[in-house]
């Protein structure tokens, strides 16, 4: 069984109702994490979850405790997230570098999963700022140093542009998706799947081997907006993500 280590796919949300002179304000939580987690879990995925709230406490501050996971994935979850242990913000106390003890459990032969959304890779405005960082310099793509989203509002489909053991049983076309974030395939990366729609050939599943270890890009949402009602509810959503899963923990 690959037991996997997720973060992200959370947020809280704020709504203002403005009524005349009056306003107010009301709160609600949400986990996207709900459309994937299931499914992965039917696919024999074990899994440890850590919401985007959580991540800068509870996310492991050594290669030593990641090693308990067959792979990492995060998912819509910025950069400072993983940089900015409470203690670095709160008391000034030094803490390690969690962007570089991902990169070393890589090299050391972990797998990794970045998942596309408007906090992934550099995301909305470069608020994700992933570009020039330690988690670029494993991954299989470089991540630009500005806002990379491609909104496909017409929708698009990804392409399979090679033949790959992540896409082994997946006997149908993919589903229409809306989003993904433009990043450049790195000399020695296997694009799986690219959209070939606009003539840009952009990756949208990328993948290569660091040292010992695997990491694989995904460009696209796992959740809305980017990922639409036919993805979502496509017969191999999970056993797409499981098999990406598998293969990044040599399985």
């Amino acid at each position: 069984m690959t037991k996997l280590l997720f973060a992200g796919e959370s947020a809280t949300i704020a709504t203002t109702h403005i009524k005349g002179m009056d306003a107010f304000t009301h709160y609600r939580y949400n986990e996207a994490s709900e459309y994937l987690l299931p499914k992965l879990k039917e696919q024999g995925i074990e899994i440890d979850y850590l919401p985007c709230h959580d991540v800068m406490r509870k996310f492991p501050l050594s290669v030593e405790e990641l090693r308990e996971y067959d792979c990492v994935a995060i998912s819509d979850l910025g950069s400072n997230s993983l940089l900015f242990h409470p203690d670095v913000l709160m008391r000034s106390q030094a803490r390690p570098n969690r962007l570089e003890i991902l990169k070393e459990y890589v090299r050391q032969g972990g797998g990794f999963l970045m998942i596309g959304g408007y906090m992934s890779f550099a995301g909305v405005e470069n608020k994700a700022c992933f570009h020039d960082t330690p988690i670029e310099e494993m991954m299989p793509v470089e991540i630009l140093d500005h806002d990379d989203r491609v909104e496909l509002v017409q929708g698009f489909v990804a392409n399979k542009a090679a033949v790959h053991p992540i896409l082994d049983g997946i006997d149908e076309p993919f589903p229409p998706m809306l989003f993904y974030n433009r990043v450049v395939a790195k000399e020695g990366a296997t694009i799986v799947l690219d959209n070939a729609a606009d003539g840009k050939m952009d990756p949208v599943l990328a993948v290569w081997e660091y040292g010992k270890g695997r990491s694989a890009a995904f460009t696209p949402d796992c959740a809305p907006h980017g990922a639409t009602p036919e993805f979502l509810n496509w017969k191999y959503y999970g056993k797409f993500f499981a098999n990406v899963l598998n293969w990044i923990s040599g399985k």
